[in-house]
């Protein structure tokens, strides 16, 4: 299981102050768990994120605010994370404490391994339609991803469904079978709807600069008959 350091943050530390001292300020709630404020080094944080996701439990060693190890470390998820618009870096992060003996649902990536014949010999497009689906397990049986093996994609008419992924025992895919995870498209299809025509009906479309012109002119034409009949 992975492991992270923290340390119980005081009430009094702000998350402004503590970001710009170099920690990264986050919280830890959920089962049998009251809502504990915490902090930690951003660049272990970020190093622990890309490995666990959002889906893999993570033991957090806590220690008080002077240092001592405390000796109930919770066992959580990522749950949400904050980053800063400009510099991408976390800002702030919500642990959630799941009950162990309960399932629990999650999405995870679908991870893409393997070339495609058709993609090679027959230029066809690779059409990813999934990029995650949702899972129901445990929390200790949950995965970091699905990996999806497109090599088995040999001609277009093969298609790889939420039925053909692979998933450990005690890991439910939470989607519906018939659903299309990837394919791979015809070079004509793809320039069939690049070339196709604009299908619209052009007679009602009014074309303002003529019509500005015709009332101007026709306006024109109405002051010289009347100033014609005025002579007369």
């Amino acid at each position: 299981m992975l492991e992270l350091s923290a340390k119980i943050r005081s009430e009094e530390k702000k998350a402004k102050s503590l970001r710009r001292e170099g920690s990264l300020p986050g919280i830890v709630y959920g089962y049998q768990t009251e809502n504990l404020s915490i902090e930690m080094d951003p660049v272990e944080f970020t190093k622990i994120y890309y490995e666990a996701g959002e889906s893999t439990l993570v033991k957090i060693n806590l220690t008080d605010e002077e240092g001592k190890k405390v000796k109930k470390s919770p066992t959580v998820l990522i749950q949400d994370t904050q980053e800063d618009p400009i510099s991408d870096e976390f800002t702030h992060v919500d642990f959630y404490q799941p009950n162990l003996k309960e399932k629990v649902e999650v999405q995870i990536p679908l991870y893409f391994v393997g070339d495609s014949p058709v993609v090679k010999s027959e230029d066809g497009t690779l059409v990813r339609n999934l990029s995650e689906v949702t899972i129901e397990a445990l929390p200790e049986s949950l995965i970091h991803d699905i990996e999806v093996d497109i090599s088995v994609l040999e001609t277009f008419d093969d298609v790889i469904k939420v039925a053909d992924l692979k998933v450990p025992d005690g890991v439910e895919i939470i989607e519906e079978e018939d659903k299309v995870v990837a394919l791979v498209s015809r070079p004509q299809d793809i320039e069939e709807e690049l070339e196709e025509p604009l299908d619209e009906d052009l007679e009602g479309i009014e074309v303002i600069g003529e019509k500005e012109e015709d009332e101007e002119g026709s306006e024109e034409g109405e002051k010289e008959d009347d100033n014609e009949k005025k002579e007369e």
